[in-house]
């Protein structure tokens, strides 16, 4: 019992001193870093003197962090739709054009990226031997989603349903709405101007309002990553990376090889690698954190306007279809990584032919991509079905899933804010 409420004696310490370092005017990213190390040393703490009251202290755990979660979720489509829409209304005479290559532009870099990620994946798990020595039990693992091909996948990302497709969190559907509706009242303010001036005005009070609500929830960050390190390190502590630290070395070392590849592409954009890592910093800490492509969108777009100074429907539109299309490291590194696995247990060689299948056939699965916590098992769901290989390899990995989601949702992310930068680039020249 003594124990118990020492340990939420600390947690309370803790979010008093996150508060008093805002109220010291300590910069957001220096309040989120200590956060993060606040949350690891609770969570070893609570792992080594649970205590008899552990339940209360992870419910006020669970209370905080999901509650972060849920309202970085809150803001999403409210931010997409108003921000689009506004974006499109004051564009120039050249919007059309200006959407059609961010659109097409955006897309084409998102799944080349993805493809060479995979290419990155594959070398990497071969140079690492993963799966050597290891074998499958008969237990086969189960596909949270189902992939129903690429037909069906393009037809889902239609906003038949507008209201339907916002519920179901369809960010897709409803970006193709937004432009739509954004183009729409472009074209009727084109030709009757007067019945365009209240929708106008509607639509700049509720982005302002919806701004300013996002900047009240951004400032829950510190708190919100405290409380899911905290979490995660007393729930996954550190003896999950027994037997399984080759997968991850090789994972994140794919992983840093990506985001290298980011920084070459930035650098040959003309943007300086080191100035992009210093205003990415806080979006990439947050995915990190909270493994949800999805959950950070708000982050993102936020750094991309305020701190990247990019136009509005680049630093909205980028983001929202790259949380569920080319993600770099859940549909490029993760299957590439687990079919060197299985052929390393079928005794099987990993040929050219093969190279290329795999990078052009993850490029098509990322496609539709939902950006929430494990849907990298989407991806692996279509590559090693595609390619005949057993499922059950996920098995080996799950248990270490939250440990490399965590870098994968980053690697995503920041392939996001590159094609962003680089696409607002190329169309701000053109």
């Amino acid at each position: 019992m003594v124990i118990s409420l020492v340990n939420l004696l600390i947690l309370l310490i803790c979010l008093g001193l996150l508060l008093g370092l805002k109220r010291k005017n300590f910069s957001f990213g220096s309040r989120i870093l200590v956060g993060l190390v606040l949350g690891v040393c609770f969570g070893l703490l609570l792992k080594t003197f649970p205590g008899s009251g552990l339940a209360a202290v992870k419910g006020v755990l669970d209370l905080i962090g999901d509650g972060y979660l849920g309202l970085l979720r809150m803001l999403v489509i409210p931010l997409i739709m108003t921000s689009i829409i506004h974006a499109i209304l004051n564009l120039g005479t050249d919007s059309t054009a200006n959407i059609k290559k961010i659109s097409f532009l955006s897309c084409a870099m998102l799944l080349i990226m993805t493809a060479l990620a995979s290419l990155i994946g594959l070398l990497v798990g071969k140079l690492f031997a993963v799966g050597h020595g290891m074998t499958l039990s008969g237990l086969m693992a189960t596909p949270k989603h189902e992939y129903t091909g690429l037909v069906d996948t393009l037809l889902n990302m239609l906003p038949s349903n507008p209201v339907a497709a916002m519920v179901q969190e369809n960010t897709i559907a409803t970006v193709l709405f937004a432009v739509l509706l954004g183009v729409a009242a472009r074209m009727l303010d084109a030709a009757d101007h007067d019945k365009m001036t209240t929708f106008r005005q509607f639509i700049a009070s509720i982005f302002a309002v919806v701004k300013k609500l996002a900047a009240i929830v951004l400032q829950l960050t510190p708190y919100g990553i405290f409380a899911l390190i905290s979490v995660l390190v007393l729930e996954q502590g550190v003896a999950l990376l027994a037997g399984m630290l080759n997968f991850i070395a090789a994972m994140y070392v794919a992983i840093v090889a990506v985001i290298l590849m980011h920084l070459v592409i930035v650098t040959l954009s003309g943007q300086n690698p080191w100035q992009y890592l210093k205003k990415a910093y806080n979006p990439l800490l947050v995915a990190f954190i909270t493994r949800s492509s999805f959950a950070t969108l708000p982050v993102t777009e936020e750094t991309l306007r305020d701190k990247f100074k990019l136009r509005q429907t680049t630093a909205t539109f980028v983001p929202s279809i790259g949380a569920t299309i080319g993600m770099n490291a859940c549909a490029g590194i993760f299957p590439a990584m687990l079919v060197v696995m299985a052929l390393a247990i079928l005794n099987q060689p990993l040929t050219l032919h093969l190279i290329l299948t795999v990078m052009f056939i993850n490029a098509i699965a990322s496609l539709g991509i939902s950006g929430i916590p494990g849907t990298a098992y989407i991806a692996a769901t279509v590559t090693l079905t595609a390619l005949n290989l057993p499922y059950a390899v996920v098995a080996l990995v799950q248990g270490i899933d939250p440990i490399i989601d965590m870098g994968r949702t980053a690697t995503n992310v920041n392939g996001v804010m590159t094609t962003a930068t680089v696409v607002d680039r190329v169309v701000g020249k053109a």
